[in-house]
């Protein structure tokens, strides 16, 4: 009798262990799914990258880095000639001039929406990622912050190393606090920015939600929304 209802006890005790176990396996796979359709969408942003009206960081600034090909492709000798010009752009970022903030902010960007093999590594090691962060905060210059998200939001794409650098760095914070931004770019580049960093795994699914994101975003899912707000923010 005793054996019995230890032996029971036993089957509870590990039915619930499997159960917990079954459920983090399902939680593993549900983000490599995400995982793996953020990359796919990401890639289809990089590839319609220009396709933004009336953004004036539209257009390839006459001199620098021109000569991007079909399908955000660069030849190999032109991206090593662009990253030779990695320090040029890190002392304009880093410069109080705000045109050439905005001018090495939107190269960095359009370096990093290369459709394959985007230079994710190189730009961290300049050392731009806390200085991107810090662009986020210029609520006086709507194109500076939503190409500092921009180019965030693509290191966000990254690996789990890329993404946690960006956390690291103190992003998700300002970016849920941009969720409530009066410039609408910026609100849904934030919703994706955060989409990529939550997507990376279920510590970072749980980090974002306890910066208090979900209740913006679901602000944000009105009936007057944009079709890509919405699916950037139910993402």
């Amino acid at each position: 009798m005793f054996r019995s209802s230890n032996d029971r006890r036993q089957r509870q005790f590990k039915k619930g262990i499997d159960a917990d176990d079954a459920r983090r396996r399902r939680d593993e796979i549900s983000i490599k799914l995400r995982k793996e359709k953020r990359n796919e969408q990401l890639a289809k942003r990089r590839m319609r990258m220009n396709e933004r009206k009336g953004n004036p960081s539209q257009a390839w600034p006459a001199s620098g880095f021109g000569g991007m090909g079909q399908g955000g492709m660069y030849p190999d000798g032109d991206l090593n000639e662009k990253l030779k010009a990695l320090p040029e752009l890190v002392m304009n970022l880093k410069s109080n001039d705000p045109k050439l903030q905005h001018s090495a902010v939107t190269q960095f960007r359009k370096l990093l929406s290369i459709e394959r093999n985007p230079p994710i590594q190189q730009v961290i090691d300049c050392g731009v990622v806390p200085r991107l962060v810090e662009l986020l905060k210029s609520d006086q210059n709507y194109n500076l912050q939503f190409e500092a998200a921009w180019a965030l939001t693509n290191i966000a794409s990254g690996t789990s190393d890329h993404t946690k650098h960006v956390i690291s760095n103190g992003a998700v914070p300002i970016f849920v606090a941009l969720l409530n931004s009066p410039n609408e770019d910026v609100r849904e580049q934030s919703v994706w920015a955060l989409g990529n960093i939550a997507g990376d795994s279920c510590g970072c699914r749980d980090m974002v939600l306890k910066h208090n994101a979900l209740h913006p975003i679901l602000n944000l899912c009105t009936q007057d929304a944009k079709l890509t707000m919405l699916r950037n923010a139910t993402w």
